[in-house]
């Protein structure tokens, strides 16, 4: 049985990619080193999965992109992604925060968004703007939660 996504934060992103499925995806790796510390990005864009890591390559938050999903297995997640905002609140309780849909004057139109804490991390579902199902995932590590 896979390991569940949330289980890589906190380790070398190498051990991740080193774990099937991830060794036989395909990723591009970058570096912001204008920060400091620097962050560390690897995108598996077939796949609709993101990796940060900070400046010891260790991961601290994995996005998942539900839109634009192309391999990422269910069984790699606690729960389907093709959950609903009701779902979603029925499934994990009370988040521990919360936030509308939004129209940025830039960035457009952003459905809303809940996170909750769990223990050791945090998970945090973007819905989308139209049908309230889940666009994002971001699985954050405890240290990292804005």
């Amino acid at each position: 049985m896979p390991k569940k996504i949330q289980a890589y934060l906190g380790v070398p992103a190498s051990n991740m990619l080193n774990d099937n499925p991830f060794d036989h995806w395909g990723f591009e790796r970058s570096v912001t080193e204008d920060l400091d510390p620097q962050i560390i990005h690897y995108v598996f864009a077939e796949h609709g999965l993101e990796l940060r890591c900070d400046d010891d390559n260790k991961i601290s938050v994995i996005f998942i992109f539900t839109d634009r999903f192309g391999g990422l297995d269910d069984s790699l997640l606690d729960f389907p992604h093709s959950l609903n905002r009701r779902q979603v609140l029925q499934r994990f309780g009370e988040p521990s925060k919360s936030g509308n849909a939004s129209n940025h004057p830039v960035l457009g139109n952003y459905g809303a968004w809940d996170r909750f804490s769990m223990q050791g991390y945090a998970i945090r579902f973007e819905y989308s703007t139209d049908e309230g199902c889940i666009k994002k995932i971001t699985f954050m590590r405890e240290d990292v939660v804005p």
